[in-house]
């Protein structure tokens, strides 16, 4: 898996690509999370549509990952995550999963729809 990473007006973004398995892509943004966190960059955009063989979580794939993100975040990042349409749960199970564990997360299909709610998003209200 090869990751890219950069800050662009106060967005970090992060494209990761190749093979992964889906445990690993979950490390992968745990650790991006916790970079986010570490400098203080409160909003982050990872790209997952380059990653190749990565399988479609289950619901208790989705919450363990909504969970342990939410850990690494603290509060202190919100997560836009670009994803293929077929890894996204109709519902946004793993999104609904993260807010009860305080960490604000959405998934889009589109860059630029994720880029556009996170440039929105306002902590304050």
């Amino acid at each position: 898996m090869r990751e890219s990473f950069e800050v662009r007006n106060g967005i970090a973004e992060s494209r990761l690509s190749g093979k992964s398995s889906l445990v690993d892509a979950v490390d992968r943004v745990s650790a991006i999370v916790t970079r986010c966190r570490e400098r203080s960059l409160e909003r982050l955009m990872v790209v997952c549509t380059g990653l190749e063989d990565v399988p479609i979580p289950t619901l208790v794939d989705r919450f363990l990952a909504a969970e342990e993100w939410a850990q690494k975040a603290e509060g202190m990042v919100v997560v836009a995550l670009v994803a293929h349409a077929t890894h996204i749960h109709p519902q946004k199970f793993g999104c609904r999963v993260a807010a009860d564990f305080g960490l604000t997360l959405d998934v889009y299909t589109a860059e630029p729809d994720a880029m556009a709610w996170l440039s929105g998003y306002d902590r304050s209200g």
